[in-house]
């Protein structure tokens, strides 16, 4: 699958208050071309591939005060990832962030699910 372009400054998207929580939208962001919005975050969950290892992260949608990185375009489809949150803070260990399904789902299944959509992305043939 082919990365989209980062969009010019007029690109019309979606704002936030028309978004609806656990559903997979197309977006424009730095690292990711899928994502699955979450209200209370008020960015999107996706898939990162960062020095060979795949991982959940958020990406703030582009009317955040902070780090607004992702402009959704199009819905996609209600994600089966209804329940779930982001959790973050630190500690003597220093930072951690981890995601949090209430309805049981692994990490890996989420991915999974993503992945789906954005397509290989690890450079290799």
């Amino acid at each position: 699958m082919e990365r989209t372009p980062l969009p010019k400054p007029d690109l019309k998207y979606i704002k936030m208050p028309d978004l609806k929580n656990g559903y997979l939208y197309k977006i424009h962001a730095r690292n990711a071309t899928y994502g699955i919005w979450d209200d209370k975050q008020q960015g999107f969950y996706i898939s990162r591939i960062k020095f060979g290892s795949n991982f959940i992260f958020m990406e703030y949608h582009w009317d955040c005060e902070a780090f607004a990185t992702a402009r959704p375009i199009e819905e996609v489809e209600k994600s089966p990832f209804e329940n779930i949150h982001y959790e973050h803070g630190k500690d003597s260990g220093g930072s951690w962030a981890y995601f949090v399904d209430e309805e049981g789902n692994s990490d890996e299944e989420f991915l999974e699910y993503l992945n789906k959509f954005e397509g290989d992305r690890t450079g290799r043939r």
